[in-house]
Protein backbone atom coordinates (compact mmCIF):
# COMPACT_ATOMS: atom_id res chain seq x y z
CA UNK A 1 0.00 0.00 0.00
CA UNK A 2 1.57 3.34 -0.93
CA UNK A 3 2.90 5.27 1.90
CA UNK A 4 1.69 8.58 0.58
CA UNK A 5 0.18 10.83 3.08
CA UNK A 6 -2.57 13.18 2.18
CA UNK A 7 -2.89 16.46 3.90
CA UNK A 8 -6.13 18.34 4.22
CA UNK A 9 -5.31 20.87 1.56
CA UNK A 10 -4.63 18.26 -1.03
CA UNK A 11 -7.89 16.49 -0.28
CA UNK A 12 -9.87 19.68 -0.65
CA UNK A 13 -8.19 20.47 -3.99
CA UNK A 14 -8.98 16.98 -5.23
CA UNK A 15 -12.66 17.27 -4.29
CA UNK A 16 -12.93 20.57 -6.09
CA UNK A 17 -11.78 18.94 -9.27
CA UNK A 18 -14.72 16.40 -9.23
CA UNK A 19 -17.63 17.28 -11.52
CA UNK A 20 -20.73 18.56 -9.78
CA UNK A 21 -23.64 16.16 -9.59
CA UNK A 22 -27.04 17.74 -10.16
CA UNK A 23 -30.51 16.16 -9.46
CA UNK A 24 -33.25 18.01 -11.27
CA UNK A 25 -36.13 15.94 -9.78
CA UNK A 26 -38.63 17.80 -7.60
CA UNK A 27 -38.13 17.49 -3.89
CA UNK A 28 -41.62 16.08 -3.41
CA UNK A 29 -40.88 13.24 -5.73
CA UNK A 30 -37.63 12.45 -3.97
CA UNK A 31 -39.38 12.57 -0.59
CA UNK A 32 -42.13 10.27 -1.80
CA UNK A 33 -39.56 7.77 -3.03
CA UNK A 34 -37.78 7.81 0.29
CA UNK A 35 -40.91 7.66 2.50
CA UNK A 36 -42.62 4.73 0.67
CA UNK A 37 -40.79 1.54 0.44
CA UNK A 38 -41.59 -0.10 -2.80
CA UNK A 39 -43.32 -3.44 -2.25
CA UNK A 40 -42.21 -6.43 -4.15
CA UNK A 41 -45.21 -7.91 -6.02
CA UNK A 42 -46.25 -11.36 -4.83
CA UNK A 43 -46.28 -14.22 -7.19
CA UNK A 44 -49.82 -15.45 -7.85
CA UNK A 45 -50.78 -18.81 -6.36
CA UNK A 46 -51.46 -20.70 -9.52
CA UNK A 47 -52.72 -23.83 -7.62
CA UNK A 48 -55.58 -22.03 -5.80
CA UNK A 49 -58.19 -21.93 -8.67
CA UNK A 50 -57.58 -25.57 -9.33
CA UNK A 51 -58.19 -26.43 -5.65
CA UNK A 52 -61.43 -24.41 -5.59
CA UNK A 53 -62.70 -26.16 -8.73
CA UNK A 54 -61.93 -29.59 -7.23
CA UNK A 55 -63.76 -28.77 -3.96
CA UNK A 56 -66.79 -27.42 -5.85
CA UNK A 57 -66.93 -30.51 -8.08
CA UNK A 58 -66.80 -32.83 -5.06
CA UNK A 59 -69.55 -30.86 -3.23
CA UNK A 60 -71.85 -30.96 -6.24
CA UNK A 61 -71.22 -34.69 -6.69
CA UNK A 62 -72.14 -35.40 -3.04
CA UNK A 63 -75.29 -33.24 -3.26
CA UNK A 64 -76.50 -34.88 -6.48
CA UNK A 65 -75.90 -38.35 -5.05
CA UNK A 66 -77.87 -37.45 -1.89
CA UNK A 67 -80.80 -36.09 -3.89
CA UNK A 68 -80.90 -39.14 -6.14
CA UNK A 69 -80.89 -41.45 -3.12
CA UNK A 70 -83.68 -39.50 -1.38
CA UNK A 71 -85.79 -39.42 -4.54
CA UNK A 72 -85.38 -43.13 -4.96
CA UNK A 73 -86.41 -43.75 -1.33
CA UNK A 74 -89.49 -41.49 -1.66
CA UNK A 75 -90.51 -43.18 -4.91
CA UNK A 76 -90.12 -46.58 -3.36
CA UNK A 77 -92.11 -45.50 -0.29
CA UNK A 78 -94.84 -43.96 -2.46
CA UNK A 79 -95.05 -47.08 -4.58
CA UNK A 80 -95.27 -49.22 -1.45
CA UNK A 81 -97.98 -47.02 0.11
CA UNK A 82 -99.89 -46.89 -3.16
CA UNK A 83 -99.67 -50.66 -3.44
CA UNK A 84 -100.86 -51.09 0.16
CA UNK A 85 -103.72 -48.62 -0.37
CA UNK A 86 -104.80 -50.35 -3.57
CA UNK A 87 -104.64 -53.68 -1.79
CA UNK A 88 -106.78 -52.33 1.09
CA UNK A 89 -109.32 -50.84 -1.29
CA UNK A 90 -109.55 -54.06 -3.25
CA UNK A 91 -109.96 -56.05 -0.04
CA UNK A 92 -112.63 -53.67 1.29
CA UNK A 93 -114.49 -53.73 -2.03
CA UNK A 94 -114.36 -57.50 -2.11
CA UNK A 95 -115.67 -57.74 1.46
CA UNK A 96 -118.42 -55.21 0.71
CA UNK A 97 -119.47 -57.14 -2.40
CA UNK A 98 -119.53 -60.40 -0.44
CA UNK A 99 -121.59 -58.81 2.35
CA UNK A 100 -124.06 -57.26 -0.08
CA UNK A 101 -124.35 -60.53 -1.96
CA UNK A 102 -124.98 -62.44 1.27
CA UNK A 103 -127.63 -59.91 2.34
CA UNK A 104 -129.25 -60.07 -1.07
CA UNK A 105 -129.41 -63.86 -0.93
CA UNK A 106 -131.19 -63.78 2.46
CA UNK A 107 -133.78 -61.12 1.55
CA UNK A 108 -136.95 -61.13 -0.37
CA UNK A 109 -137.22 -58.62 -3.25
CA UNK A 110 -139.51 -56.32 -1.25
CA UNK A 111 -137.16 -56.40 1.73
CA UNK A 112 -134.18 -55.43 -0.40
CA UNK A 113 -136.02 -52.29 -1.52
CA UNK A 114 -136.40 -51.09 2.07
CA UNK A 115 -132.74 -51.14 3.03
CA UNK A 116 -131.01 -48.30 4.86
CA UNK A 117 -129.84 -45.24 2.88
CA UNK A 118 -127.67 -45.86 -0.19
CA UNK A 119 -125.25 -43.16 0.94
CA UNK A 120 -123.61 -44.42 4.17
CA UNK A 121 -122.84 -40.84 5.17
CA UNK A 122 -126.53 -40.00 5.45
CA UNK A 123 -127.72 -41.60 8.67
CA UNK A 124 -131.36 -41.83 9.69
CA UNK A 125 -131.94 -40.82 13.29
CA UNK A 126 -135.34 -42.50 13.76
CA UNK A 127 -136.38 -46.14 13.92
CA UNK A 128 -138.15 -47.83 11.00
CA UNK A 129 -140.09 -51.08 10.90
CA UNK A 130 -137.82 -52.49 8.19
CA UNK A 131 -134.86 -52.32 10.59
CA UNK A 132 -136.36 -54.33 13.47
CA UNK A 133 -136.18 -57.92 12.29
CA UNK A 134 -133.79 -58.99 15.08
CA UNK A 135 -134.31 -56.24 17.64
CA UNK A 136 -136.74 -54.80 20.18
CA UNK A 137 -137.39 -51.10 20.77
CA UNK A 138 -137.42 -49.59 24.26
CA UNK A 139 -139.04 -46.19 23.82
CA UNK A 140 -138.62 -44.06 26.91
CA UNK A 141 -139.54 -40.45 27.68
CA UNK A 142 -136.38 -38.84 29.05
CA UNK A 143 -136.56 -35.54 30.91
CA UNK A 144 -134.59 -32.38 30.20
CA UNK A 145 -135.28 -29.02 31.86
CA UNK A 146 -139.02 -29.63 32.04
CA UNK A 147 -139.29 -31.09 28.52
CA UNK A 148 -139.81 -34.69 27.47
CA UNK A 149 -137.67 -36.26 24.74
CA UNK A 150 -138.68 -39.74 23.50
CA UNK A 151 -135.54 -41.79 22.90
CA UNK A 152 -135.67 -45.21 21.22
CA UNK A 153 -133.13 -47.79 22.36
CA UNK A 154 -132.80 -50.59 19.80
CA UNK A 155 -131.95 -53.75 21.75
CA UNK A 156 -130.74 -56.91 19.93
CA UNK A 157 -132.95 -59.90 20.62
CA UNK A 158 -130.01 -61.94 21.93
CA UNK A 159 -129.75 -59.56 24.90
CA UNK A 160 -133.21 -60.52 26.16
CA UNK A 161 -134.39 -63.85 27.50
CA UNK A 162 -137.91 -63.19 26.23
CA UNK A 163 -139.08 -63.94 22.70
CA UNK A 164 -141.70 -61.17 22.71
CA UNK A 165 -141.14 -58.93 25.72
CA UNK A 166 -143.86 -56.46 26.67
CA UNK A 167 -143.24 -52.74 26.93
CA UNK A 168 -143.16 -53.01 30.73
CA UNK A 169 -140.74 -55.96 30.68
CA UNK A 170 -138.33 -54.02 28.47
CA UNK A 171 -138.66 -50.95 30.68
CA UNK A 172 -138.03 -52.80 33.95
CA UNK A 173 -135.10 -54.75 32.48
CA UNK A 174 -133.18 -51.92 30.83
CA UNK A 175 -134.35 -48.51 32.09
CA UNK A 176 -132.13 -48.68 35.18
CA UNK A 177 -129.07 -49.23 32.97
CA UNK A 178 -129.50 -46.03 30.95
CA UNK A 179 -126.91 -43.34 31.67
CA UNK A 180 -129.34 -40.43 31.43
CA UNK A 181 -126.89 -37.76 32.62
CA UNK A 182 -124.24 -39.10 30.25
CA UNK A 183 -126.65 -38.53 27.37
CA UNK A 184 -127.30 -34.98 28.54
CA UNK A 185 -130.64 -35.57 30.30
CA UNK A 186 -131.91 -35.37 33.87
CA UNK A 187 -131.86 -38.47 36.08
CA UNK A 188 -135.54 -39.40 36.04
CA UNK A 189 -135.94 -43.17 35.60
CA UNK A 190 -136.97 -45.71 36.80
CA UNK A 191 -140.29 -44.33 38.01
CA UNK A 192 -141.11 -44.23 41.70
CA UNK A 193 -143.63 -46.79 42.85
CA UNK A 194 -144.85 -49.93 41.09
CA UNK A 195 -145.80 -50.53 37.48
CA UNK A 196 -148.14 -53.25 36.24
CA UNK A 197 -149.31 -54.25 32.77
CA UNK A 198 -152.61 -55.90 31.97
CA UNK A 199 -152.99 -56.43 28.25
CA UNK A 200 -152.59 -53.00 26.63
CA UNK A 201 -153.12 -51.10 29.88
CA UNK A 202 -150.29 -49.81 32.08
CA UNK A 203 -151.02 -48.99 35.72
CA UNK A 204 -148.64 -46.89 37.79
CA UNK A 205 -149.13 -47.14 41.56
CA UNK A 206 -147.73 -44.00 43.13
CA UNK A 207 -146.30 -44.14 46.65
CA UNK A 208 -147.37 -41.57 49.21
CA UNK A 209 -143.86 -40.10 49.12
CA UNK A 210 -143.93 -39.48 45.33
CA UNK A 211 -142.39 -36.26 44.02
CA UNK A 212 -144.30 -35.86 40.77
CA UNK A 213 -146.71 -33.13 41.93
CA UNK A 214 -144.33 -30.55 43.40
CA UNK A 215 -145.68 -28.09 40.86
CA UNK A 216 -147.74 -27.96 37.70
CA UNK A 217 -144.56 -28.23 35.60
CA UNK A 218 -143.37 -31.38 37.39
CA UNK A 219 -146.86 -32.92 37.07
CA UNK A 220 -147.00 -32.21 33.33
CA UNK A 221 -143.48 -33.59 32.89
CA UNK A 222 -144.45 -36.79 34.68
CA UNK A 223 -147.61 -37.38 32.64
CA UNK A 224 -145.94 -36.55 29.30
CA UNK A 225 -143.07 -38.87 30.18
CA UNK A 226 -145.49 -41.71 30.93
CA UNK A 227 -147.25 -41.15 27.62
CA UNK A 228 -144.00 -41.20 25.61
CA UNK A 229 -142.62 -44.21 27.48
CA UNK A 230 -145.73 -46.32 26.89
CA UNK A 231 -146.80 -44.80 23.56
CA UNK A 232 -147.78 -48.16 22.07
CA UNK A 233 -150.28 -48.92 24.88
CA UNK A 234 -153.97 -48.17 24.72
CA UNK A 235 -154.30 -46.70 28.20
CA UNK A 236 -152.22 -45.55 31.15
CA UNK A 237 -153.70 -45.30 34.65
CA UNK A 238 -152.13 -43.36 37.50
CA UNK A 239 -153.26 -44.88 40.81
CA UNK A 240 -152.51 -44.55 44.49
CA UNK A 241 -151.31 -47.46 46.60
CA UNK A 242 -154.93 -48.52 47.19
CA UNK A 243 -155.50 -48.88 43.47
CA UNK A 244 -157.72 -45.81 43.14
CA UNK A 245 -157.25 -42.92 40.71
CA UNK A 246 -154.44 -40.78 42.12
CA UNK A 247 -155.07 -37.26 43.38
CA UNK A 248 -152.35 -34.79 42.38
CA UNK A 249 -152.35 -31.46 44.17
CA UNK A 250 -152.03 -29.37 40.99
CA UNK A 251 -154.63 -31.16 38.86
CA UNK A 252 -156.89 -33.19 41.10
CA UNK A 253 -157.94 -36.67 40.00
CA UNK A 254 -155.78 -38.10 37.23
CA UNK A 255 -157.96 -39.41 34.42
CA UNK A 256 -156.69 -42.36 32.33
CA UNK A 257 -154.21 -41.27 29.66
CA UNK A 258 -154.60 -42.30 26.03
CA UNK A 259 -151.11 -42.17 24.45
CA UNK A 260 -150.97 -40.46 21.07
CA UNK A 261 -154.56 -39.19 21.35
CA UNK A 262 -153.45 -35.69 20.41
CA UNK A 263 -151.01 -34.92 17.62
CA UNK A 264 -147.69 -33.23 18.40
CA UNK A 265 -145.19 -31.20 16.38
CA UNK A 266 -141.64 -32.54 16.54
CA UNK A 267 -139.10 -29.72 16.93
CA UNK A 268 -135.38 -29.91 17.62
CA UNK A 269 -134.30 -29.80 21.25
CA UNK A 270 -130.63 -29.81 22.25
CA UNK A 271 -129.52 -31.71 25.38
CA UNK A 272 -126.77 -30.55 27.72
CA UNK A 273 -124.42 -32.93 25.87
CA UNK A 274 -124.89 -30.85 22.70
CA UNK A 275 -126.88 -33.52 20.83
CA UNK A 276 -130.01 -32.37 18.98
CA UNK A 277 -133.10 -34.58 19.40
CA UNK A 278 -136.56 -34.43 17.86
CA UNK A 279 -139.02 -33.74 20.65
CA UNK A 280 -142.82 -33.27 20.73
CA UNK A 281 -144.06 -29.81 21.68
CA UNK A 282 -146.66 -30.68 24.31
CA UNK A 283 -149.02 -27.77 24.91
CA UNK A 284 -147.79 -25.93 21.81
CA UNK A 285 -149.14 -28.08 18.97
CA UNK A 286 -152.21 -27.20 16.84
CA UNK A 287 -155.18 -29.45 16.35
CA UNK A 288 -154.65 -30.60 12.75
CA UNK A 289 -151.81 -31.94 10.64
CA UNK A 290 -151.78 -29.10 8.10
CA UNK A 291 -151.26 -26.39 10.70
CA UNK A 292 -148.73 -28.58 12.49
CA UNK A 293 -146.59 -29.14 9.38
CA UNK A 294 -146.70 -25.44 8.53
CA UNK A 295 -145.78 -24.52 12.11
CA UNK A 296 -142.55 -26.51 11.81
CA UNK A 297 -141.06 -23.56 9.93
CA UNK A 298 -141.04 -21.37 13.06
CA UNK A 299 -139.60 -22.01 16.53
CA UNK A 300 -142.27 -21.73 19.27
CA UNK A 301 -139.79 -20.57 21.97
CA UNK A 302 -136.09 -20.21 22.76
CA UNK A 303 -135.65 -23.89 23.65
CA UNK A 304 -137.27 -25.59 20.67
CA UNK A 305 -135.62 -25.04 17.31
CA UNK A 306 -137.21 -25.31 13.88
CA UNK A 307 -135.83 -28.26 11.87
CA UNK A 308 -136.51 -26.46 8.58
CA UNK A 309 -133.30 -24.82 7.24
CA UNK A 310 -133.39 -21.09 6.59
CA UNK A 311 -134.58 -20.21 3.11
CA UNK A 312 -136.66 -23.39 2.68
CA UNK A 313 -140.41 -22.84 2.42
CA UNK A 314 -143.35 -25.04 1.47
CA UNK A 315 -147.11 -25.36 1.43
CA UNK A 316 -149.28 -28.24 2.63
CA UNK A 317 -152.31 -29.79 1.00
CA UNK A 318 -154.48 -32.27 2.91
CA UNK A 319 -156.94 -34.80 1.56
CA UNK A 320 -158.53 -36.69 4.42
CA UNK A 321 -155.71 -38.57 6.22
CA UNK A 322 -153.21 -37.82 3.46
CA UNK A 323 -150.88 -34.83 3.64
CA UNK A 324 -148.83 -33.57 0.69
CA UNK A 325 -145.97 -31.20 1.49
CA UNK A 326 -144.83 -29.23 -1.59
CA UNK A 327 -141.67 -27.11 -1.56
CA UNK A 328 -142.28 -23.65 -3.04
CA UNK A 329 -139.01 -23.81 -5.01
CA UNK A 330 -137.54 -27.07 -6.24
CA UNK A 331 -135.30 -28.26 -3.42
CA UNK A 332 -131.88 -29.81 -4.00
CA UNK A 333 -131.29 -31.87 -0.86
CA UNK A 334 -127.60 -32.25 -1.73
CA UNK A 335 -127.08 -28.52 -1.18
CA UNK A 336 -128.16 -28.88 2.46
CA UNK A 337 -126.19 -30.26 5.34
CA UNK A 338 -126.98 -34.00 5.29
CA UNK A 339 -127.82 -34.24 8.99
CA UNK A 340 -130.00 -31.11 8.82
CA UNK A 341 -131.85 -32.39 5.74
CA UNK A 342 -132.50 -35.72 7.46
CA UNK A 343 -133.78 -34.02 10.63
CA UNK A 344 -136.12 -31.88 8.54
CA UNK A 345 -137.64 -34.87 6.72
CA UNK A 346 -137.93 -36.99 9.86
CA UNK A 347 -139.53 -34.17 11.85
CA UNK A 348 -142.13 -33.82 9.08
CA UNK A 349 -142.70 -37.61 9.02
CA UNK A 350 -142.97 -37.90 12.81
CA UNK A 351 -145.35 -34.95 12.97
CA UNK A 352 -147.60 -36.43 10.29
CA UNK A 353 -147.56 -39.84 12.01
CA UNK A 354 -148.45 -38.22 15.33
CA UNK A 355 -151.65 -36.87 13.72
CA UNK A 356 -152.45 -40.22 12.14
CA UNK A 357 -151.70 -38.94 8.65
CA UNK A 358 -149.60 -40.22 5.77
CA UNK A 359 -147.04 -37.91 4.18
CA UNK A 360 -145.86 -37.28 0.62
CA UNK A 361 -143.11 -34.76 -0.19
CA UNK A 362 -143.03 -33.08 -3.61
CA UNK A 363 -140.84 -30.77 -5.72
CA UNK A 364 -137.39 -32.09 -4.88
CA UNK A 365 -134.62 -32.50 -7.44
CA UNK A 366 -133.88 -35.97 -6.10
CA UNK A 367 -136.65 -38.52 -6.67
CA UNK A 368 -134.90 -40.82 -4.18
CA UNK A 369 -132.67 -39.78 -1.31
CA UNK A 370 -131.29 -41.60 1.75
CA UNK A 371 -133.73 -44.46 1.36
CA UNK A 372 -136.75 -42.22 0.79
CA UNK A 373 -138.77 -42.52 -2.40
CA UNK A 374 -140.45 -39.16 -3.05
CA UNK A 375 -142.54 -40.56 -5.88
CA UNK A 376 -144.88 -42.11 -3.31
CA UNK A 377 -145.89 -41.79 0.33
CA UNK A 378 -142.93 -41.84 2.72
CA UNK A 379 -142.19 -44.72 5.04
CA UNK A 380 -143.03 -43.21 8.43
CA UNK A 381 -140.79 -43.89 11.44
CA UNK A 382 -141.85 -46.22 14.21
CA UNK A 383 -140.16 -44.14 16.89
CA UNK A 384 -137.82 -41.11 17.07
CA UNK A 385 -134.21 -40.63 18.21
CA UNK A 386 -132.59 -44.01 17.70
CA UNK A 387 -129.76 -45.17 19.97
CA UNK A 388 -128.35 -48.66 19.47
CA UNK A 389 -127.95 -50.60 22.71
CA UNK A 390 -124.33 -51.75 23.07
CA UNK A 391 -123.82 -55.47 22.59
CA UNK A 392 -121.92 -57.16 25.40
Amino acid sequence: MPNDKWNDEEIENLLRDFPKIQDKRPKAEVYKKLSHKEQTPKQPKRWLPLLVAIVAFLSISVLVASLLQQNGTDSSSSETESSDAESTVVTDEAQTEQTEQAQGDNQEPNEAASLAPEDPQIQRSAVYESELEDAHVLRIGLAYHGYVVPVSFVIPTQLTDMAEPTALELYETFSGQIDESGLGFDDYHPYEGELQQNGSTISHFLPDSQTYDQGSASTSLYLYSLEETFMNQQEIRVLNEAGEAAQLSHMGTVEPLVPGEKGQIFYLLESSAGEAYLAPAYGMSPGNVKDALLALQQSPNDDYRSPVPEGVSYRVEVDGANADLIFEEQLDLETLDKAAAMQMIESMALTAKSYGSSLAISNTIQSEWAGYDFSKELELPVSPNRIDWPEK
